[in-house]
């Protein structure tokens, strides 16, 4: 059973909507955007999001008409949790190199729902990797074993899932969607994009990631390389996390921008589906390097160049759904990016 099966077939009403939603990341915030709106077109009326900052949510979400809660209230959680009948866990790597104890919490909470008070638990979209941990495939297990339905986004999840539960089925990752949406809503979020950026001409979309400790590479100072090649070129360094959650990343793009006058740069503060809207619109003038999942999904549904980056099996299994081979980001080298950037300068420039 894929996504729209279930959208279709179950009944959703009561349901509480749970994700990594409201840490300001773009990729989980572009989740929760597509499948509240998914969720809306389908007339499910009574859902409650979990949320981890709830005053900030209309900086990234249009008004959904559902119910906010604050994820780490957890009396409230447990609340909700009790007087609905469905969790629906909305898309993402959760078990993955990222995997950490809240993760494994939150798995443990969906098995208590599921066998403890006889909740509907589904997970949709999600990711299940190899690169994870122990904790990861302990938490993974929990997660598999509670849910009625498990629609994985790739074949990796798929395998790995299946290991644990026979009610599994391979879809797209819950962004793919987002074509699906009416847009036009939208407009205003575009709006506000070009307000902050302009384009005239062909531009690179550069975006940074903060990454943790144990996977430390060499991206950033690739990045930093190729800023100093090319200031001939009109070039976007984009932060896709608020300022506030990476002031480092950000103080760094900041500093860029001062540094090299060809350069714009900003952090993410705006509507997800804007993104989409400004590379969907300015397609034939953009070309990304960035290694994030959802960025590289924006990209290829605006139809923008990219460079394929992978820092996790996630990426590469999204690269190869795709036909094309990932760059491991530790082999990434500067020389590799700037073939890249003088491919796209010399077609039609």
């Amino acid at each position: 059973m894929k996504l729209a099966d279930v959208l279709e077939t179950q009944n959703l009403e009561h349901s509480v909507l749970i994700g990594y939603y409201g840490g300001g990341n773009y990729g989980d915030e572009l989740l929760l955007e597509v499948l509240a709106s998914l969720l809306k077109s389908k007339g499910i009326r009574n859902v409650t999001i979990t949320y981890q900052t709830p005053p900030g949510f209309l900086t990234f979400h249009h008004e959904s008409g559902y119910s906010l809660i604050k994820m780490s209230d957890k009396k409230s959680l447990m609340r909700t949790i009790l007087r609905n009948k469905n969790i629906l866990v909305g898309g993402g790597g959760l078990w993955g190199l990222d995997v950490n104890a809240n993760i494994f919490l939150f798995s443990l909470v969906l098995f208590a729902s599921r066998w403890l008070l006889g909740k509907k638990v589904y997970l949709l979209g999600v990711g299940y990797y190899n690169s994870t941990s122990k904790l990861g495939r302990a938490s993974a297990w929990l997660a598999g074993k509670s849910a009625k339905y498990i629609v994985a986004r790739d074949a990796e999840t798929l395998q790995n899932f299946q290991k644990i539960s026979k009610r599994v089925a391979q879809d797209d990752d819950i962004a793919w969607s987002a074509p699906k949406l009416n847009l036009t809503d939208y407009q205003a979020d575009l709006d506000q994009l070009e307000g902050l950026l302009r384009i005239s001409g062909k531009t690179l979309f550069i975006t940074l990631r903060r990454f943790q400790p144990s996977q430390k590479n060499e991206y950033a100072r690739v990045v930093e390389h190729l800023l100093a090649d090319n200031k001939d070129k009109k070039i976007i360094i984009a932060l896709m996390e608020p300022q506030n959650v990476d002031p480092a990343g950000y103080k760094l793009i900041r500093n860029w921008a001062v540094k090299y006058k060809n350069i714009q740069a900003i952090d993410f503060s705006y509507n997800p589906l804007g993104l989409f809207l400004f590379f969907q619109k300015y397609h034939d003038q953009l070309a990304l390097i960035g290694p994030q999942f959802h960025i590289i999904i924006t990209a290829r549904l605006a139809g923008v160049p990219f460079l394929p980056i992978s820092y996790d099996n996630k990426v590469s299994q999204l690269l190869q759904s795709l036909g094309i081979e990932p760059i491991p980001i530790g082999k990434l080298s500067a020389g590799d990016a700037q073939r890249f950037i003088d491919d796209f300068y010399g077609a039609g420039s």
